[in-house]
């Protein structure tokens, strides 16, 4: 399929959509104590252009990043979250995120924002010629070998950072995306009929959730591993430190498992995944026990490093080889879209997370009338905080008052006050704040001579 063509109702759907309290902006750079608050920035949603979808790299960029913010809150809103605390005071904010308009919205979108985010995807990627039962179990085994035994620079990145422990938490707050609600993509192929292999999907769902036992889900040990280095464990508290490619990462599987014409690359994507987690969350608790010493709560690793060896035989051997066998060259072919996929998104999160670890914002003295500078902005107090991705290199000078520039989900703002600069390059995810007011002016770094 092309792009959806962008009908009028999409474009008044999404302003509709993001006028709900759940979404309205916030003072604040993170939320709490409340599942169903979300941010999206209605400006930057409202000039996207909806019929024209992003490139593969363009989902590193700041329209993916809100495009993606808004897709998982559509997907989210078919998922059930309680606070922590307890309903009591939140029943508004409950049934207005769950309410009848929300819905109405959100299934209107969701076609158009899916096309938007996803239809380049893999689009390098040929799936030509005659694909038969072998070559697909060829594929996917050199696949899995090529994962477990490449290099990790990801986890490289955190060991060599000036702050390991920052750049350890700026990567778990990107798996909170997943961590805190494991396995509920997965729980949208466990109804229907679809024979022998719909019993092999639920064997690994219940293994995710405990099988029933709430201290060993898979999301409890998560909760557990950031509590342990002093973390928030409650959903999205981080909403605003959340990659692009991260939250793309996530909502894919959302996307294949809502989808049901999708179902062959969701068991793809999935089987690939768990036959490569074992060795990477062995790899983790290395690097995070380096980082943390015995403070850090490591059974979340620990556990699929010993469950997905079983996991992953059996997303192959008995979920993705079987059904191409059964359900032939459209269901390999669409197995193989799976594959690719992930590994194209798995790619771009490397790129993305090694990109912000390697970003130690300093400050600098400001230069004023530079070509290239954008007219100065005045924040304050008031002014609603927002994270964005640069689409550029480029300069952020405090012409007066003081301003924090935010960049990581932990450790504090930057102060940058009157008369400093900061260099934010192309493709890091930042945001400013003011306690009081600040002039800001924003400089588009030129062209060196020599590039």
């Amino acid at each position: 399929m092309g792009p959806l063509e962008e009908p009028v109702s999409v474009r008044d759907s999404v302003s509709e959509l993001i006028t709900t309290s759940s979404y309205r902006p916030t003072g604040n750079s993170y939320i709490d104590n409340t599942p169903y608050h979300r941010p999206l920035d209605a400006d930057r949603l409202s000039r996207i252009k909806w019929d024209q979808p992003l490139t593969e790299e363009g989902l590193l960029s700041d329209e993916s990043l809100v495009a993606n913010r808004l897709l998982m809150n559509i997907y989210e809103s078919d998922a059930l979250f309680l606070p922590s605390d307890g309903l009591s005071g939140k029943e508004k904010q409950f049934t207005e995120f769950y309410g009848r308009k929300a819905r109405l919205h959100s299934d209107l979108v969701r076609p158009a924002v899916e096309s938007y985010v996803f239809d380049s995807l893999g689009s390098d990627v040929q799936i030509n010629g005659r694909w038969d039962c072998d070559a697909l179990e060829s594929h996917v085994l050199a696949a899995i070998d090529e994962a477990v035994n490449g290099d990790r620079p990801a986890l490289r990145a955190i060991e060599e950072a000036a702050d390991p422990r920052r750049a350890a938490e700026i990567m778990i707050a990107q798996m909170a995306l997943d961590g805190l609600t494991e396995a509920t993509a997965m729980s949208q192929n466990l109804g229907g009929a679809y024979g022998l292999e719909q019993s092999e999907v639920f064997k690994i769902f219940i293994d995710e959730f405990g099988y029933g036992v709430f201290d060993a889900k898979h999301s409890t040990l998560f909760v557990e591993l950031c509590r342990s280095v002093g973390m928030n464990t409650e959903p999205h508290h981080y909403w605003f430190y959340y990659l692009p490619s991260w939250i793309a990462g996530n909502n894919y599987f959302y996307k294949v498992t809502k989808n049901r014409a999708q179902f062959f690359r969701y068991i793809g994507g999935m089987a690939f995944l768990e036959a490569t987690f074992a060795p990477s969350f062995a790899a983790m608790t290395k690097t995070f026990r380096a980082v943390y010493g015995d403070q850090i709560d490591t059974r979340y690793f620990d556990e699929h490093a010993h469950i997905d060896q079983h996991h992953g035989r059996m997303a192959v051997n008995d979920l993705l080889l079987p059904l191409a066998r059964k359900h032939g060259d459209y269901a390999i072919r669409e197995l193989l879209r799976g594959i690719e996929d992930v590994r194209a998104l798995g790619r771009l999160n490397d790129a993305d997370l090694i990109g912000q670890l390697g970003w130690q914002p300093e400050v600098t003295t400001a230069e004023t009338g530079r070509d290239g500078q954008d007219e100065p902005r005045e924040i304050d107090a008031r002014t609603p905080f927002e994270t964005m991705i640069s689409d550029h290199d480029m300069t952020v000078s405090v012409l007066d008052g003081t301003a924090e520039l935010h960049w990581s989900a932990t450790g504090g703002p930057l102060e940058v006050a009157t008369g400093q600069a900061v260099r934010v390059p192309k493709g890091r995810l930042y945001g400013l704040r003011a306690g009081a007011s600040a002039t800001i002016a924003f400089t588009r770094s030129s062209p060196r001579a020599d590039s």
